[in-house]
């Protein structure tokens, strides 16, 4: 494991500082790599008979800290674990850091540095991050299955050592068929789950941390006829801009599905970008962007943070293969114009 900040050390050292005065908060995006990351580190604080007092799942938007700050603030959180979540260094960070002791764990790019922060190249998801960096310490041989679902939600196959991680543990796999393998099958069904409980994410934490992976599949039917109609409809509604080997669908589901959208469309056209416009629950005046270009030929973060400069109350950010943005629906020309340079 390469640290782009930080290392073990610091890692072990922060736990080792931890005691039983101590009210420990975890806050993680709301992914399966988010929640993949916070179930390792309550396992981590159990074996160190330690216990999370307050857990949150976030998904970007202006003032991202702003509730679970609230919440902890309430429940006398004083550290917190903030896993896989993808910020720039500014004032919604510092602000947190001011009011709790926080431990960073991520791996998307970005310039942030400082104490308490380990990341790692974006091909390596946090959760695997996170074991990679425990593992010698720490008893993770049960969760190695959960880690493995979330590298091939994540796509960190795609980096040599990840994928002879993979095979380790499945020895039948193949990268053609990857998504059919059987931490591919269950990334699907967990990345469903999470999506028919969008907002209630713990839902889905409490599910896995159970064990109750059966009750996890019977969500992903529901999901699953949701997205194949949406697929349809893209066919015959999607606008494609040559110039910019672009498909740009906007588009209102019933689910939050449009991550999933791009990536199983952008798994067949790999090399074409496609940027997916839709609504967002309880926030009737934003829209939501999802885009990916599975080639990793055009960088996605990139395109996102140009498609919302000079904007009010936006905010953007992912990796190189897949990235997200939230802007005013006032600002949707504004978007289209920033993202096609005119």
């Amino acid at each position: 494991m390469e640290y782009l900040v930080g290392n073990k050390k610091i890692f072990l050292d922060y736990l080792n500082n931890l005691g039983k005065k101590d009210r420990i908060g975890v806050i993680s995006h709301a992914d399966l790599d988010g929640v993949a990351s916070a179930i390792l580190i309550n396992e981590i604080l159990k074996q160190k008979k330690l216990e999370v007092k307050g857990l949150e799942f976030i998904n970007y938007r202006k003032g991202i800290f702003e509730k679970s700050t609230e919440i902890f603030s309430r429940k006398r959180i004083n550290k917190i674990f903030l896993c896989d979540v993808g910020i720039d260094p500014g004032e919604e960070f510092e602000e947190l850091r001011k009011q709790f002791d926080v431990f960073y764990i991520d791996h998307h790019p970005s310039e942030i540095k400082g104490n308490n922060i380990i990341k790692a190249k974006t091909a390596d998801c946090a959760t695997f991050l996170i074991y990679e960096t425990a593992k010698n310490d720490f008893d993770l041989s049960k969760l190695e299955w959960l880690v493995c679902t979330a590298m091939v939600s994540d796509f960190s196959f795609k980096d040599s050592y990840n994928f002879n991680f993979l095979k380790e543990h499945y020895p039948e796999i193949k990268l053609e068929s990857i998504m059919d393998s059987e931490p591919g099958e269950m990334s699907k069904k967990i990345s469903s789950a999470l999506i028919y409980f969008k907002g209630k994410e713990k839902k889905v934490f409490d599910l896995v941390l159970k064990g109750k992976l059966k009750q996890i599949g019977k969500y992903q039917e529901r999901v699953d006829e949701e997205i194949n109609t949406l697929v349809e409809k893209f066919k015959k509604e999607a606008e494609f801009y040559p110039e910019k080997n672009l498909y740009l669908y906007q588009t209102h589901p019933k689910f939050s599905v449009t991550s999933a959208l791009t990536t199983i469309l952008s798994m067949q056209e790999p090399e074409k970008t496609f940027v997916f416009i839709s609504d967002i629950d309880g926030e009737p005046d934003f829209y939501k962007v999802s885009s990916r270009h599975q080639a990793g030929k055009e960088d996605m973060n990139l395109l996102m943070k140009k498609g919302i400069e000079g904007m009010e109350n936006a905010t953007a950010g992912g990796h190189v293969p897949a990235a997200a943005a939230r802007f005013l629906k006032k600002d949707l020309k504004k978007f289209k114009e920033n993202l096609f340079g005119k």
